[in-house]
Protein backbone atom coordinates (compact mmCIF):
# COMPACT_ATOMS: atom_id res chain seq x y z
CA UNK A 1 0.00 0.00 0.00
CA UNK A 2 1.25 3.45 -0.92
CA UNK A 3 0.22 6.23 1.45
CA UNK A 4 -0.19 9.69 -0.06
CA UNK A 5 1.05 12.81 1.64
CA UNK A 6 -1.25 14.02 4.38
CA UNK A 7 -1.27 16.09 7.56
CA UNK A 8 -2.42 14.61 10.87
CA UNK A 9 -3.47 16.72 13.86
CA UNK A 10 -3.07 15.54 17.45
CA UNK A 11 -3.45 17.05 20.89
CA UNK A 12 -2.15 16.03 24.30
CA UNK A 13 -5.48 15.50 26.02
CA UNK A 14 -4.73 11.90 26.97
CA UNK A 15 -1.32 12.17 28.69
CA UNK A 16 0.10 15.71 28.39
CA UNK A 17 3.66 15.08 29.72
CA UNK A 18 4.33 12.21 27.30
CA UNK A 19 2.79 14.17 24.43
CA UNK A 20 4.94 17.20 25.19
CA UNK A 21 8.09 15.07 25.08
CA UNK A 22 6.96 13.50 21.83
CA UNK A 23 6.27 16.88 20.23
CA UNK A 24 9.57 18.34 21.45
CA UNK A 25 11.52 15.45 19.88
CA UNK A 26 9.98 16.19 16.48
CA UNK A 27 9.60 19.95 16.49
CA UNK A 28 13.25 20.71 15.72
CA UNK A 29 16.00 18.59 14.26
CA UNK A 30 14.10 15.31 14.39
CA UNK A 31 16.23 13.92 11.56
CA UNK A 32 15.22 12.48 8.19
CA UNK A 33 13.58 9.30 9.48
CA UNK A 34 10.80 10.66 11.72
CA UNK A 35 7.73 12.49 10.50
CA UNK A 36 8.18 16.18 11.36
CA UNK A 37 5.92 18.49 13.33
CA UNK A 38 5.15 21.44 11.02
CA UNK A 39 2.83 23.45 13.30
CA UNK A 40 2.41 23.77 17.06
CA UNK A 41 -0.46 25.44 18.88
CA UNK A 42 -3.42 24.67 21.09
CA UNK A 43 -6.62 22.83 20.37
CA UNK A 44 -10.00 24.48 21.09
CA UNK A 45 -9.96 22.89 24.54
CA UNK A 46 -6.58 24.38 25.40
CA UNK A 47 -4.38 21.30 25.07
CA UNK A 48 -1.05 21.40 23.29
CA UNK A 49 -1.69 20.49 19.65
CA UNK A 50 0.54 19.69 16.69
CA UNK A 51 0.21 19.13 12.97
CA UNK A 52 2.38 16.33 11.60
CA UNK A 53 3.40 15.98 7.96
CA UNK A 54 3.29 12.40 6.66
CA UNK A 55 5.03 12.22 3.29
CA UNK A 56 4.15 9.89 0.45
CA UNK A 57 5.68 6.47 1.13
CA UNK A 58 5.41 2.81 0.30
CA UNK A 59 4.89 0.49 3.21
CA UNK A 60 7.88 -1.60 4.19
CA UNK A 61 6.16 -4.83 3.08
CA UNK A 62 5.39 -3.40 -0.35
CA UNK A 63 8.96 -2.17 -0.68
CA UNK A 64 10.34 -5.60 0.19
CA UNK A 65 7.98 -7.25 -2.29
CA UNK A 66 9.28 -4.91 -4.97
CA UNK A 67 12.89 -5.64 -4.10
CA UNK A 68 12.44 -9.41 -4.09
CA UNK A 69 15.64 -10.60 -2.40
CA UNK A 70 17.44 -7.50 -1.08
CA UNK A 71 21.21 -7.53 -0.89
CA UNK A 72 22.95 -7.23 2.45
CA UNK A 73 23.84 -3.63 1.59
CA UNK A 74 20.23 -2.70 0.90
CA UNK A 75 19.18 -4.40 4.15
CA UNK A 76 21.74 -2.28 5.99
CA UNK A 77 20.31 0.90 4.45
CA UNK A 78 16.76 -0.04 5.48
CA UNK A 79 17.47 -1.29 8.99
CA UNK A 80 20.13 1.04 10.39
CA UNK A 81 17.64 3.96 10.83
CA UNK A 82 15.13 1.63 12.51
CA UNK A 83 17.70 0.35 14.99
CA UNK A 84 19.08 3.83 15.66
CA UNK A 85 15.61 5.06 16.58
CA UNK A 86 14.93 1.95 18.67
CA UNK A 87 18.23 2.41 20.55
CA UNK A 88 17.45 6.07 21.26
CA UNK A 89 14.02 5.10 22.57
CA UNK A 90 15.47 2.38 24.79
CA UNK A 91 18.01 4.88 26.16
CA UNK A 92 15.25 7.36 26.99
CA UNK A 93 16.59 9.91 24.52
CA UNK A 94 13.53 9.69 22.26
CA UNK A 95 9.81 9.55 23.07
CA UNK A 96 8.48 6.92 20.70
CA UNK A 97 4.83 6.02 20.38
CA UNK A 98 3.23 2.86 19.03
CA UNK A 99 4.04 2.14 15.39
CA UNK A 100 0.99 1.07 13.33
CA UNK A 101 1.20 -1.50 10.54
CA UNK A 102 1.70 1.23 7.94
CA UNK A 103 3.93 3.29 10.22
CA UNK A 104 7.21 2.22 8.61
CA UNK A 105 7.48 3.37 5.01
CA UNK A 106 10.05 4.09 2.32
CA UNK A 107 9.91 7.29 0.28
CA UNK A 108 10.78 7.79 -3.39
CA UNK A 109 14.43 8.38 -2.51
CA UNK A 110 14.66 5.04 -0.70
CA UNK A 111 14.79 6.57 2.79
CA UNK A 112 12.98 4.95 5.72
CA UNK A 113 10.27 7.09 7.34
CA UNK A 114 8.71 6.19 10.70
CA UNK A 115 5.27 7.59 11.53
CA UNK A 116 4.45 6.52 15.08
CA UNK A 117 1.26 7.37 16.95
CA UNK A 118 2.06 10.25 19.34
CA UNK A 119 2.72 9.06 22.87
CA UNK A 120 -0.03 10.44 25.11
CA UNK A 121 -1.81 11.96 22.11
CA UNK A 122 -5.34 11.77 20.79
CA UNK A 123 -7.14 13.15 17.74
CA UNK A 124 -7.39 16.90 18.10
CA UNK A 125 -10.44 18.28 19.96
CA UNK A 126 -13.07 19.29 17.44
CA UNK A 127 -14.83 22.08 19.32
CA UNK A 128 -14.30 24.78 21.93
CA UNK A 129 -16.81 23.34 24.39
CA UNK A 130 -14.19 21.66 26.52
CA UNK A 131 -14.92 18.25 25.07
CA UNK A 132 -11.98 15.92 25.55
CA UNK A 133 -11.54 13.18 22.94
CA UNK A 134 -12.12 9.65 24.10
CA UNK A 135 -9.05 7.88 25.40
CA UNK A 136 -7.63 5.98 22.41
CA UNK A 137 -7.82 2.23 22.53
CA UNK A 138 -4.50 0.92 23.76
CA UNK A 139 -2.60 -0.61 20.83
CA UNK A 140 -1.92 -4.34 20.97
CA UNK A 141 1.81 -3.59 21.17
CA UNK A 142 2.53 -0.08 22.51
CA UNK A 143 6.32 -0.64 22.53
CA UNK A 144 7.47 1.33 19.51
CA UNK A 145 11.10 0.30 19.90
CA UNK A 146 10.12 -3.36 19.83
CA UNK A 147 8.08 -2.80 16.68
CA UNK A 148 11.03 -1.15 14.95
CA UNK A 149 13.32 -4.07 15.82
CA UNK A 150 10.69 -6.46 14.45
CA UNK A 151 10.57 -4.38 11.25
CA UNK A 152 14.36 -4.66 10.97
CA UNK A 153 14.09 -8.42 11.47
CA UNK A 154 11.49 -8.60 8.71
CA UNK A 155 13.94 -6.95 6.32
CA UNK A 156 16.74 -9.40 7.12
CA UNK A 157 14.31 -12.30 6.75
CA UNK A 158 14.13 -11.38 3.04
CA UNK A 159 17.92 -11.47 2.58
CA UNK A 160 19.37 -14.66 1.09
CA UNK A 161 19.56 -17.21 3.91
CA UNK A 162 23.07 -18.16 2.73
CA UNK A 163 24.42 -14.66 3.37
CA UNK A 164 27.18 -14.91 6.01
CA UNK A 165 25.94 -11.83 7.89
CA UNK A 166 22.67 -13.54 8.81
CA UNK A 167 24.51 -15.92 11.15
CA UNK A 168 25.26 -13.00 13.48
CA UNK A 169 22.58 -10.44 12.63
CA UNK A 170 19.53 -12.68 13.07
CA UNK A 171 20.33 -13.79 16.66
CA UNK A 172 21.28 -10.23 17.61
CA UNK A 173 17.96 -8.87 16.37
CA UNK A 174 16.05 -11.60 18.19
CA UNK A 175 17.84 -10.67 21.41
CA UNK A 176 17.26 -6.94 20.85
CA UNK A 177 13.52 -7.34 20.33
CA UNK A 178 12.78 -7.31 24.06
CA UNK A 179 16.25 -6.30 25.19
CA UNK A 180 17.65 -3.13 26.68
CA UNK A 181 19.52 -0.31 24.95
CA UNK A 182 22.81 -2.22 25.06
CA UNK A 183 21.38 -5.17 23.12
CA UNK A 184 19.79 -2.91 20.52
CA UNK A 185 23.08 -1.04 20.12
CA UNK A 186 24.92 -4.35 19.76
CA UNK A 187 22.54 -5.41 17.00
CA UNK A 188 23.03 -2.03 15.32
CA UNK A 189 26.82 -2.47 15.39
CA UNK A 190 26.56 -5.92 13.80
CA UNK A 191 24.26 -4.60 11.06
CA UNK A 192 26.69 -1.76 10.31
CA UNK A 193 29.52 -4.29 10.05
CA UNK A 194 27.52 -6.64 7.80
CA UNK A 195 28.07 -4.77 4.53
CA UNK A 196 28.49 -1.27 3.10
CA UNK A 197 25.08 0.40 2.71
CA UNK A 198 23.64 0.35 -0.78
CA UNK A 199 20.89 2.56 -2.27
CA UNK A 200 17.33 1.28 -2.33
CA UNK A 201 16.15 1.34 -5.91
CA UNK A 202 12.39 0.96 -6.04
CA UNK A 203 10.99 -0.42 -9.27
CA UNK A 204 7.64 0.85 -10.39
CA UNK A 205 4.87 -1.62 -11.08
CA UNK A 206 5.03 -3.36 -14.46
CA UNK A 207 1.95 -1.60 -15.81
CA UNK A 208 3.11 1.81 -14.67
CA UNK A 209 6.62 1.23 -16.04
CA UNK A 210 5.38 0.19 -19.44
CA UNK A 211 2.80 2.96 -19.63
CA UNK A 212 5.42 5.54 -18.74
CA UNK A 213 7.89 4.10 -21.22
CA UNK A 214 5.50 3.46 -24.10
CA UNK A 215 3.30 6.51 -23.74
CA UNK A 216 0.75 7.01 -26.52
CA UNK A 217 0.60 4.65 -29.49
CA UNK A 218 3.51 5.06 -31.91
CA UNK A 219 2.53 7.01 -35.01
CA UNK A 220 4.55 7.45 -38.21
CA UNK A 221 5.67 10.88 -37.01
CA UNK A 222 6.91 9.34 -33.76
CA UNK A 223 8.62 6.36 -35.39
CA UNK A 224 11.97 8.09 -34.99
CA UNK A 225 11.66 7.75 -31.22
CA UNK A 226 11.31 3.96 -31.40
CA UNK A 227 15.02 3.40 -30.84
CA UNK A 228 15.02 5.56 -27.71
CA UNK A 229 11.93 3.70 -26.52
CA UNK A 230 13.67 0.34 -26.87
CA UNK A 231 16.72 1.67 -25.04
CA UNK A 232 14.55 2.86 -22.14
CA UNK A 233 12.79 -0.50 -21.84
CA UNK A 234 16.07 -2.45 -21.97
CA UNK A 235 17.60 -0.13 -19.36
CA UNK A 236 14.55 -0.63 -17.12
CA UNK A 237 14.97 -4.41 -17.32
CA UNK A 238 18.73 -4.30 -16.74
CA UNK A 239 18.48 -1.97 -13.73
CA UNK A 240 15.40 -3.38 -12.02
CA UNK A 241 15.03 -6.93 -13.38
CA UNK A 242 12.46 -8.81 -15.43
CA UNK A 243 8.87 -8.05 -14.30
CA UNK A 244 7.05 -10.93 -12.61
CA UNK A 245 3.54 -9.79 -11.86
CA UNK A 246 2.81 -6.32 -10.49
CA UNK A 247 5.50 -5.96 -7.84
CA UNK A 248 8.14 -8.67 -8.08
CA UNK A 249 11.12 -8.68 -10.42
CA UNK A 250 13.73 -11.31 -11.32
CA UNK A 251 17.31 -10.00 -11.49
CA UNK A 252 18.73 -10.40 -15.00
CA UNK A 253 21.79 -12.27 -13.74
CA UNK A 254 19.53 -14.88 -12.12
CA UNK A 255 17.66 -15.34 -15.39
CA UNK A 256 20.93 -15.71 -17.32
CA UNK A 257 22.25 -18.29 -14.88
CA UNK A 258 18.98 -20.22 -15.15
CA UNK A 259 19.16 -20.24 -18.97
CA UNK A 260 22.79 -21.40 -18.92
CA UNK A 261 22.05 -24.19 -16.45
CA UNK A 262 18.98 -25.30 -18.41
CA UNK A 263 20.98 -25.28 -21.64
CA UNK A 264 23.71 -27.37 -20.02
CA UNK A 265 21.21 -29.93 -18.77
CA UNK A 266 19.60 -30.22 -22.20
CA UNK A 267 22.98 -30.64 -23.87
CA UNK A 268 23.98 -33.30 -21.34
CA UNK A 269 20.74 -35.16 -21.89
CA UNK A 270 21.19 -35.13 -25.68
CA UNK A 271 24.79 -36.26 -25.27
CA UNK A 272 23.70 -39.27 -23.25
CA UNK A 273 21.54 -40.40 -26.14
Amino acid sequence: MTTTERRDRWCGSWEPPAFERWAADRAAGCGPHLVPVVQVGRCPSGHLAVEVLRPTTRTLDETLDGLGVPTEGVAVTLTVPLLQLAASARQGALELGAVPTDGVGVDDAGAVIVADRPAGGAPICADAGGVVPEVPTAPSDPDGARQLVLAARAVWDRVDARAPARNTVDPALDAARDGDAALVSEALALVLAAAPPRPVRLARSTAASLDAALGPAVTPSAAGDLGALVVRIVREVLEHGIPLGRTRRLPVRHAVVGVVVAGGLVSAALGVR
